[in-house]
């Protein structure tokens, strides 16, 4: 039997895997910057680690460049973002995952109402 809301019922479920579907771009894309970050802030802690004690250290704020005093100190407040930046980009990946799922089922969900919908033309 074919529910008398089908087409409201399928236009909804459609509805929702577009929106699943934009918010599986929007979190790619935010895993895609912060993995760049993460890349980039590896290469400057290792560029920190290889040069000398007495060489003189800037750091970028803004328009603004200034000397550190502590190198030891901003290479640890690095490797302290890269690893939050780490933790957001896997929880950034369970995210996605999930949504991933939710997408499928979304799918199999519509799929299954089509096939219904056809038998029932059918008789």
């Amino acid at each position: 039997m074919v529910e008398p809301n089908l087409s409201a019922y399928i236009q909804n479920q459609i509805k929702q895997a577009q929106d699943i579907e934009a918010q599986i771009e929007s979190i790619a894309s935010q895993r895609y910057q912060l993995d760049v970050l993460i890349r980039e802030l590896d290469k400057t802690i290792k560029e920190l680690k290889s040069i000398s004690e007495g060489t003189p250290v800037y750091k970028s704020v803004g328009p603004v460049m200034y000397l550190v005093e502590d190198k030891n100190k901003l290479i640890n407040d690095l490797e302290e973002q890269k690893e939050l930046s780490q933790m957001r980009s896997k929880t950034l990946e369970n995210q996605q995952k999930s949504l991933e799922q939710k997408y499928r089922e979304v799918q199999e969900s519509l799929q299954k109402k089509y096939q219904e919908a056809s038998k029932g033309e059918g008789n």
